[in-house]
């Protein structure tokens, strides 16, 4: 089989009001599957847009339909940079039960991902992060994965692996599971042990609060993610009524933006997904509306995206070495002069070379007060 006989092509009636200029709409900008369309060559492809709609292992009926709402959406969106070349393959063919899905689902990913495009995917529900999670694992090890939610999905479920408990099946993964972090949870509406499962693996959990006060300071999680799965239900009830549960606290719609924009930043990640928007329950396609913006700003981060890693001959670097009393390691801090982004060393003591892991001034700083930063202490838990 080849790749485009997992999808289904691209079926969109013409919309009643266009206000963007024709030349200048994004459906104009991009290549589409469409029936007659064949795929000659991935590689002049940058980004690979994917509609997955499956719900059938949810609570959450009526997700399924939103890969082609939003769709509609974007489309009449402005054109981003011509420089990024994008695909929107269309949506997956859904199998005869929800696993079949996940199979034909890692089949399409392995390829995009072997081929080194970044992927966006239009959910569905959140549980599909497993299939995703796998075909990536099936390439790469060390592998860091952020989720943005009101809450900690590691719940005990009548339904196995449900968006509401699939996080297990990725936390535990301990061989190609790096980094995990949850964005945006809200105290009210997660598990007490949840979050303290979180901190004995000595993974990272940011409290809506937190995120809210200096939104700067997820940038370096971000960065360092390999695949983020955005679950609408983290936006507020106001902004983003298209959720069978949804809850009047949350992100507002500018900082989801905002959100998405610093992932498409990231040079690293290979995955973008959004899911849980439920069009049955939209008003006026307020939602799909924003989940198309998120969308638009994600891509808009990637065509600003700047290649960047500290090395030895790159002098677009400058280059601090903080000594600690409590510590027989010294930490070595690089700061790009062109992005005036952060990164830290932190040693292996089971390999010879030390890591580079993504971090921010306020790491710095503390590291200059003498205490340890908690990203350099995970990360050398964990490679210990």
């Amino acid at each position: 089989m080849t790749l485009l006989d997992f999808l289904d092509p691209i079926n969109l009636d013409k919309p009643d009001i266009q206000l963007i200029p024709d030349a200048n709409v994004f459906f104009r900008s991009i290549t589409t599957h469409t029936p007659d369309y064949e795929l000659d060559d991935l590689s002049s492809f940058d980004i690979a847009i994917v509609g997955v709609p499956e719900d059938r292992n949810s609570y959450n009926k009526g997700a399924s339909l939103a890969s082609d709402k939003i769709r509609a959406q974007l489309y009449q969106l402005n054109k981003v940079s011509d420089s990024v070349k994008i695909i929107d393959l269309g949506n997956l063919k859904q199998g005869n039960t929800f696993n079949d899905t996940y199979s034909a689902l890692k089949e399409v990913f392995h390829t995009l991902l072997s081929n080194r495009l970044a992927v966006i995917v239009i959910g569905g529900t959140q549980e599909l992060t497993i299939p995703i999670f796998q075909s990536l694992e099936s390439i790469r090890s060390n592998i860091n994965v952020t989720t943005i939610d009101r809450t900690i999905d590691i719940g005990k479920d009548s339904i196995n692996n449900s968006a509401e408990s699939y996080l297990p099946k990725i936390l535990f993964k301990k061989r190609t599971l790096f980094k995990y972090c949850s964005l945006g949870y809200q105290l009210h509406l997660t598990n007490a042990d949840n979050i303290d499962l979180i901190n004995k693996l000595y993974y990272d959990a940011y409290r809506l609060g937190e995120i809210r006060s200096n939104i700067s300071i997820v940038e370096p999680i971000l960065r360092d993610s390999d695949i983020i799965s955005f679950d609408i239900s983290s936006v507020r009830q106001s902004d983003a009524p298209a959720f069978y549960n949804p809850a009047p606290s949350g992100f507002f719609s500018e900082e989801a933006c905002q959100l998405a924009r610093y992932s498409g930043l990231s040079d690293k990640l290979s995955v973008f997904g959004l899911f849980e928007v439920n069009p049955k329950f939209d008003i006026n396609n307020q939602t799909t509306n924003l989940a198309s913006q998120i969308i638009w700003y994600f891509i808009d981060g990637f065509s600003c995206r700047k290649i960047e890693f500290p090395t030895s001959e790159n002098k677009n670097f400058k280059t601090f070495i903080v000594g600690h009393s409590d510590l027989n390691y010294e930490i070595t801090f690089y700061k790009s002069t062109v992005s005036e982004r952060w990164w830290m060393e932190v040693p292996n003591p089971k390999k010879d070379e030390p890591i580079l892991v993504s971090c921010s001034y306020a790491d710095y700083q503390m590291a200059c007060e003498q205490e340890v930063p908690d990203l350099w202490w995970k990360s050398f838990q964990k490679l210990s």
